[in-house]
């Protein structure tokens, strides 16, 4: 394998002492304003990076039928950008450190739990579908803290310290499932269903190489997706419940929904369209909670655009 550049290591260096930065920051600010901080480093990125930002506004508007120019657009992806970023910062501060349950469950109201505890009645565990909307994260924990057994599949990159989910997660009594080690973390996925858990995924913003998904059209772009959701409920043969997330404020509000009805069999393509679908109206319905400068969705043209 070849040697990274200069170029390379050196933006690698800078993320990884920005991580270091925030954690501290973090850590001094806790939990309580992390939100409000992350909204206000928001505002800094939103203003300052005027040439993405002015990008994302134009993908934006074209996935919701909108003018360009359209202020409400404009609108949206700023608070966009304050709700996601004081969502991050709120993920950061609870996996750095464990926080009081009391405190986390005053921040978040979930809907549908009946779904959930129909769904995992027929003993193949349950598959939660979420998106980049908010802190997600916080449900997981939350659903940990009443007793439901979780597990959450999540990515680690570069900047952070080692372990750095995996040990946050375990502070809640979650499983953590790296999906960074591939095939390993897909049988850790299927036993955690075997055994009956809840195995939490998210799918919205593809996977980094072409050849490790299936290009679906989504929100407008041609872009790799992960067919592992689909691989995993057929094979454990383990419903798909989607989880919305209805509101930032004035706390986190989540709806988990009736499972998802699908083929089962044939190509994974048309199945893997279906969830796509679910999750691209939950973004239409309400634009202002998605990450839409999440950098892997955002680097792709428009279909047609080119």
């Amino acid at each position: 394998m070849a040697e990274p550049s200069l170029r390379l290591r050196l933006r690698r260096a800078r993320r990884r002492l920005s991580f270091l930065a925030l954690r501290w920051l973090l850590r001094c600010a806790g939990f309580a304003r992390a939100r409000r901080l992350g909204s206000l480093f928001a505002e800094l990125q939103f203003w300052l990076d005027r040439g993405n930002r002015l990008r994302q506004q134009q993908d934006m508007a074209a996935v919701l039928g909108r003018a360009p120019d359209d202020p409400q657009v404009a609108a949206q992806l700023r608070q966009a950008y304050r709700i996601n970023s004081g969502a991050v910062f709120e993920i950061m501060a609870m996996m750095d450190r464990r926080q009081n349950a009391g405190m986390l469950a005053a921040h978040c109201r979930i809907e549908g739990l009946e779904e959930l505890q129909a769904a995992l009645a027929h003993g193949r565990g349950a598959i939660l579908l979420a998106a980049h909307m908010g802190n997600a994260a916080l449900l997981a924990i939350r659903l940990a803290d009443s007793g439901w057994p979780v597990s959450v599949v999540y990515r680690e990159a570069r900047m952070m310290s080692a372990g750095f989910f995996q040990d946050g997660l375990a502070r809640y009594g979650v499983q953590g499932i790296l999906a960074n080690t591939g095939l390993r973390a897909y049988g850790q996925m299927l036993g955690a269903l075997r055994e009956g858990r809840i195995v939490f995924v998210m799918m919205d913003q593809g996977v980094k190489k072409a050849e490790d998904g299936i290009v679906q059209r989504f929100l407008g772009k041609d872009m790799p997706m992960p067919a592992g959701p689909v691989q995993l409920a057929r094979h454990a043969r383990a419903p798909v419940l989607p989880v919305e997330t209805l509101a930032a404020d004035p706390v986190w509000r989540f709806a988990i929904r009736p499972p998802v009805a699908l083929a089962g069999s044939g190509p994974l393509e048309a199945d893997l369209a279906r969830l796509l679908q679910l999750t691209e109206r939950q973004v239409r319905e309400r634009p202002q909670l998605w990450s839409w400068h999440h950098r892997r969705w955002r680097k792709y043209p428009l279909a047609g655009s080119d």
